[in-house]
Parts: C-alpha cells; sequence; structure tokens
C-alpha cells in the first residue's frame, strides 16, 4: 500500500515546521509542490534532497494521472502547498478526493498537521475563537456584495484571505456595508464590530492592526502613513 501524506509548511518562517513533517518530507518518494521554488527554499533550509513535481490548480488531467499512476506503483507521496495546510484555500483538496474516488483503500492518506495563517492570527487577535466561521478568499466580482452580507450578518468571527491587491478595496466595501446596516440591531453594529488585519504573519514584517474598520483603515492609508508598505505581504481578516 502507497501512502499520500498531506503535509502543512511553514506560512512565513523557515522554522515552523514540525519534526515529523521533516522525516516524511525526507522519506517519501516525491513531493508534490504548488511552487517548486517555493519548496525548494524549505528543502534547502532544512537539507531535504527529496524530488518535487508540480501540481497546483492549473495542473493538466494529464498531470493528476501521473500522480495517481505514482500511487499504484506503491510510490510514497507528500502534498505540500507553498504555505500553511493543503487543501485550505488551495487545490489540495480536490487530488484527495480524486485519490479517494480512484484509488480507495489501495492508498493510506495521512495528515501531517502544522501551520495554518487562519488558527495563527486567531491566536493573536484577542478575539473569542471558540467558534468562528471561515470563508477563504472574498469572490472578485460576482456575488462579492452577498459575500459581504454573509460577513456583516455573521453570528460569529468570520475569518477570511485578502490580496495585497484588494485588501483596501475590501475594507472600504466593509465599512459601507456596516454604515448600511445601521439600525438593524438598535444602531449600534458598526460600534460593535472590532476588525483584525494580519499582516505577513511569522515573517520579518509581521503587523498587526487592530480596532473599528475606520480605524485601521486609517492605519493602513498609504494618504496617511506616507508608504505603502502597509499594503504589502498577505493578509488574513478577521470581522467580529
Amino acid at each position: 500500500m502507497s501512502n499520500l501524506y498531506i503535509v502543512a509548511t511553514p506560512i512565513g518562517n523557515l522554522e515552523d515546521i514540525t519534526l515529523r513533517a521533516l522525516r516524511v518530507l525526507k522519506e517519501v518518494d516525491f513531493i508534490l509542490c504548488e511552487d517548486t521554488r517555493v519548496t525548494g527554499k524549505l528543502l534547502e533550509h532544512h537539507g531535504i534532497d527529496t524530488g518535487t513535481i508540480s501540481y497546483h490548480q492549473h495542473s493538466r488531467l494529464s498531470k493528476v494521472n501521473r500522480i495517481l499512476e505514482f500511487l499504484k506503483d506503491g510510490k510514497d507521496l507528500a502534498l505540500v502547498s507553498d504555505s500553511g495546510t493543503p487543501g485550505v484555500s488551495d487545490p489540495g483538496g480536490k487530488l484527495v478526493e480524486q485519490v479517494y474516488q480512484e484509488l480507495g483503500d489501495k492508498v493510506e492518506i495521512e495528515s501531517v498537521p502544522g501551520p495554518s495563517a487562519v488558527t495563527a492570527a486567531l491566536s493573536i487577535s484577542g478575539l473569542p475563537a471558540d467558534k468562528f466561521l471561515f470563508l477563504g478568499f472574498p469572490p472578485h466580482k460576482k456575488a462579492r456584495q452577498k459575500f459581504l452580507k454573509k460577513v456583516i450578518s455573521g453570528e460569529y468571527p468570520v475569518v477570511i484571505y485578502e490580496s495585497k491587491y484588494r485588501i483596501m478595496k475590501f475594507l472600504k466595501e466593509l465599512e459601507a456595508g456596516l454604515e448600511g446596516n445601521q439600525g438593524i440591531k438598535g444602531g449600534k453594529q458598526k460600534k460593535e464590530t472590532t476588525v483584525v488585519v494580519c499582516r505577513e504573519l511569522s515573517k520579518m514584517y509581521e503587523t498587526v492592526y487592530r480596532g473599528g474598520v475606520e480605524e485601521v483603515r486609517a492605519q493602513m492609508d498609504p494618504e496617511r502613513t506616507g508608504s505603502r508598505d502597509d499594503q504589502k505581504g498577505e493578509f488574513v481578516v478577521i470581522i467580529s
């Protein structure tokens, strides 16, 4: 029986990886990577010379079939994303589903847990996190307003990912949505909403912005700060 390991990798700091993950990455026959260049830096840092194969959301069916053939032949594989846990806002889940459908109990699928930007952000947010809703990346165009309504009306803290290209747009839309929602709960909804924006988690320029949405926008506004550095990097946003 072959093994497919779903391996969590650092979201920034290359030291944030488990001993088990390092052992698995050394022992498998091949590592399936979202980007072989990104994974290559991690492997080089830890002295691992296992061969890598590119696998991402744009991979063709022929690539998936090749992976399935490796597993049929008894090869052990590890699946990693560029950072964090594969399958979370990542195409890894599609491969796992295909392996279940095509090979069933002929392959052992095993989680090697570790870093996740969602839990990392929640842990430093100062917000209650015993229950939360994770919604991934907002839609770019269609269904965006519906998405925002779901965020604003959420019963629990909502966690999303956003890119550097749209973080300020999202905050502006969120503020407008909260303004439009005034009066639904006695006119207090905007005042009661706390937003936490985490930028570049575990990296050199990690920054956390916390407060009302208007306050957070002001902290990141390049016209106010005189720099666009606050819009660089990757973002996790928590709305409570």
